[in-house]
């Protein structure tokens, strides 16, 4: 199967680390392709930012989806992804959704560690949109904004193991990292605080994987 995965972001400089890292995790047979977009925000944090990708994102996923067996929208807070559903005949999953479907199938209280931004706010309110926002006990973030994450790895790990600790004397019993420029700390993350954590681009690996294997597809668009 072929995925694309769409970085909402207006730079491209994600594109590779991503790609290996999409790859690394996918099944041996599914091949990626990582695309960002060509002018927006540097990150999306914010609610102007959100509400400057979303178009982007609608168009450039109409513009190559049909190359693709399914799409992944490269962040937390699912840019498009519903309007996509509805637009296009193949699975569009973003991470925020199936970060949150994956812990409520696992089962318990969830906490959420993220960008201490307004996105904190904007993932309250898309878990309780999703129907999850009962099982999410905990949000909290980082100080380390997205477009910094790359030059600062052992103070961003230092400060996920105390943000999740803090979700687990909150009531998480499963940790979710909301973010993907988070990818690849889940297991050390995890270790740090003994909980399972849920690394979101992975998570929306295996579900839009899961969805093409099972054949889900609409009719034609």
């Amino acid at each position: 199967m072929k995925i694309l995965v769409i970085n909402p972001i207006g730079d491209d400089s994600w594109d590779e680390s991503d790609k290996i890292f999409y790859k690394r995790n996918a099944c041996p047979t599914t091949e990626i392709d990582v695309i960002s977009l060509k002018s927006g925000p540097p990150s999306v944090e914010t609610i102007n930012d959100l509400r400057a990708v979303e178009p982007l994102v609608k168009e450039l996923a109409l513009q190559r989806y049909k190359e693709y067996d399914g799409l992944i929208v490269n962040c937390f807070l699912d840019p498009s992804v519903k309007e996509l559903k509805k637009l296009l005949d193949r699975p569009v999953v973003g991470p925020g959704e199936a970060s949150l479907a994956f812990g409520s199938i696992f089962g318990g209280k969830l906490g959420i560690i993220s960008i201490r931004s307004e996105a904190l706010d904007l993932m309250r309110l898309n878990a309780e949109k999703l129907g999850y926002g009962g099982r999410v006990v905990s949000i909290r973030g980082i100080k380390v904004g997205v477009v910094d994450l790359r030059n600062n790895w052992e103070r961003v790990k230092s400060e996920l193991k105390e943000e999740a600790g803090k979700a687990v004397s909150e009531g998480a019993e499963v940790i979710i990292l909301g973010c993907t420029g988070l990818a690849g700390l889940s297991n050390i993350v995890s270790k740090a605080v003994n909980r399972p954590v849920i690394d979101p681009a992975v998570a929306a690996l295996k579900m839009v994987e899961s969805l093409v294997s099972l054949g889900l597809r609409k009719g034609d668009v």
